[in-house]
């Protein structure tokens, strides 16, 4: 389903992150020189951290376009077709919740662990990873606000774009809404999408994401997507691929997504989906996380302007004079 792929897109983002962030600190510092014997050393100086590297531009993927035979179809022909290989509209329509656990493996960093997505309509959503050697990473929305927690920065509240996002990621029944309503989406011809010809549809989220996701042309069920995701680096191009749907309970998910971005990749996989079993409770903010809420926010730096200091009080004006008796 589109809300499992998106998830384990955010999810990707933030291990990825997560990963290099602890190869940098393990880095070996390099040694500086001994100074000469019987020479008087040095004061240190106060040096300041290096700023953080840029991203490099890394060059978006392009995909080999195809003849299409015939005419186009719209963006709803395809959609609905996606739609109606995952299950249906009554079938997806019907759930009120989803939770799936699984695994995830991250190569690159010698990193696999296990994670849960736990999603309920309109827009509550919590993801849960389990590093080994790293602890636990997790982020959700409880309707209000967004929020994340690693061991690398501990707790800490989503500015409201990227909350926002992880909104619209919360609506496990995208697919549903996206076929039914698909005036921000359009199709940009058939192009070769991980070896199978697949309709290119490009939607144009709420906010201004742009992804283009890719659909099978004969099985009409999703191959993968592409898109611009935003990480500590930077904004980098990322690519999405999914594979191996299975059905659960009357709905098809994939359960293999392959996530690859300028910083590695990673391997998601599914063992369970389980619908109608999740409860509000799941969602409520962790105590780090309302101590946050309940502090005042603090203005970031250099973006406050200073109030204007206040004007002293003008000195009283001096009595008039009284006029002399008989005058």
């Amino acid at each position: 389903m589109h809300t499992t792929l998106r998830t384990a897109l955010r999810a990707a983002t933030a291990a990825l992150a997560l990963a290099a962030t602890a190869v940098a600190q393990d880095a070996p510092k390099q040694a500086k020189p001994a100074a000469p014997s019987g020479a008087p050393a040095a004061p240190a100086k106060p040096t300041l951290p290096p700023p953080p590297p840029a991203a490099p531009r890394a060059a978006e993927p392009v995909f080999k376009e195809l003849k299409a035979e015939g005419a186009m179809p719209s963006a709803k022909d395809v959609l609905t077709k996606h739609l109606d290989a995952i299950g249906g509209a009554a079938a997806v329509g019907a759930h009120s919740s989803m939770r799936s656990t699984g695994s995830i493996d991250i190569a690159a960093a010698g990193l696999k662990g296990t994670m849960e997505m736990t999603a309920m309509a309109p827009n509550k959503v919590l993801i849960s990873m389990e590093l080994p050697g790293m602890g636990a990473v997790r982020s959700g929305f409880d309707g209000t606000t967004g929020w994340s927690m690693d061991p690398m920065r501990g707790p800490s509240l989503m500015a409201p774009k990227e909350a926002a996002e992880l909104t619209r990621e919360a609506n496990f029944r995208r697919d549903l809404d996206l076929a039914n309503d698909p005036k921000d989406a359009a199709v940009t011809g058939l192009f070769e999408f991980q070896g199978k010809p697949c309709w290119c549809v490009k939607v144009t989220n709420p906010g201004g994401m742009v992804t283009n996701n890719y659909y099978d042309r004969e099985s009409g069920l999703m191959s993968g997507m592409t898109m611009k995701a935003a990480t500590p680096m930077g904004e980098v191009p990322v690519t999405v691929s999914v594979t191996d749907w299975k059905d659960f309970g009357g709905v098809k998910v994939a359960t293999k997504t392959t996530t690859s971005m300028m910083m590695g990749s990673q391997v998601m996989t599914i063992d369970a989906v389980e619908w109608d079993a999740v409860k509000p409770e799941a969602f409520e903010l962790p105590a780090e996380i309302k101590a946050l809420n309940a502090k005042p926010q603090a203005a970031p730096a250099g973006g406050a302007v200073p109030a204007a200091p206040t004007a002293p009080a003008a000195p009283p004006a001096p009595a008039a004079p009284k006029a002399p008796d008989g005058k």
